[in-house]
């Protein structure tokens, strides 16, 4: 469309060319005398040349080919916003933001609860799914229509610049096609940004083992987790409710990640003494470290569980039972009424 556009100038402005060579006046008079026509104004021609009267044609064709280029693109655009929902295409300009990909029932409350969320900084949030109208929530958040195992769609949700992805599963779909789906987002995301923390939801656990090879970060299996609770709370009555605490971010306390420094009380302390130093001084409850996997740890902590993450290099330990020693790089995982600055 620009190069047409292109092409639509210069040929008027080669007509007022032909203006100035033929009736002996500069070039700023030239255009001022076909300038009406731009407008479909024929108004009254008085040269005798013939090249002059061309000219002025040529401009009046000229002059609606280009209003009606113009005015077909802006109409366009307007009736891709109403089909849409009101929603322009766009490219967002967040850093360090969290991008849902796909809708179900349950995005609703994960975009209040991201919201709700009591975090040093507050990041935005884009919903990119291939839905054509909005979904129903905050105003606050970005939504931009695309299919988002699509490069052209992440890129312009900007997942070069995300913190965090969230797949959520779809679940008008059987759980292998739902799964299937979910592992094409994956593999998108992780092409582009190996970098970013990819949450994904999936509904056979069996499915697991392909998201685990597509690098996904952390794997929420629906059909284990429902069922794991279910037991949990049947064997040891209000663990339901105590997960529901915790993992609600509008009241309470819940759980959090600490990736700052540690101060010189707790670098070298063991677990357990660590424990209750943080209840004693912040009321805050220490619950398991990420920390270096080497062959030594694994051997130090043989009696502990040791939930080596995806990319190999970092290991997860809850509540170990051996003598383990905070170290300066780990990350916590703590319970506490607000994320803390500061241990």
């Amino acid at each position: 469309m620009l190069s047409v556009l292109f092409i639509l100038v210069v040929v008027y402005l080669a007509a007022g060319t032909v203006v100035v060579v033929c009736d002996k006046v500069d070039f700023g008079e030239a255009c001022l005398r076909i300038f009406p026509s731009f407008f479909g104004e024929v108004g009254e021609i008085e040269s005798p040349f013939i090249a002059v009267q061309i000219s002025l044609v040529v401009g009046i064709l000229v002059s609606v080919s280009f209003l009606a280029i113009v005015t077909a693109r802006i109409t366009s655009a307007l009736v891709e916003s109403l089909r849409r929902g009101g929603s322009m295409a766009k490219k967002v300009r967040f850093d360090k933001h969290t991008i849902i990909c796909g809708w179900n029932f349950q995005g609703k409350r994960l975009v209040a609860e991201l919201l709700a969320a009591n975090v040093k900084r507050a990041r935005g949030i884009v919903v990119l799914t291939d839905s054509d109208r909005r979904p129903d929530m905050d105003e606050r958040v970005e939504f931009i229509e695309g299919d988002p195992s699509q490069t052209v769609s992440l890129e312009a949700a900007r997942v070069e610049k995300a913190d965090s992805v969230i797949v959520l599963t779809d679940f008008d779909k059987n759980m292998n096609d739902a799964d299937a789906e979910a592992l094409m987002v994956v593999l998108a995301v992780e092409s582009l940004n190996r970098a970013v923390h990819t949450c994904v939801q999936i509904r056979n656990s069996a499915n697991r083992i392909h998201l685990e090879r597509a690098h996904a970060d952390e794997i929420i299996c629906l059909d284990q987790m429902g069922a794991s609770v279910a037991v949990a709370s049947a064997l040891n009555h209000g663990v339901s409710r105590l997960l529901n605490e915790l993992l609600t971010f509008d009241r309470g306390c819940e759980i959090y990640r600490y990736d700052g420094d540690l101060s010189g009380d707790l670098v070298g302390t063991e677990f357990v003494y660590a424990v209750a130093l943080l209840a004693q001084k912040q009321h805050i409850i220490l619950m398991g470290v990420e920390t270096d996997y080497s062959k030594e740890l694994a051997d130090q902590l043989s009696g502990d569980v040791l939930d080596v993450l995806p990319e190999g290099d970092r290991v997860l330990i809850v509540n170990p039972q051996s003598q383990y020693k905070l170290r300066q790089h780990d990350a916590l995982f703590i319970i506490a009424e607000s994320q803390p600055t500061k241990l």
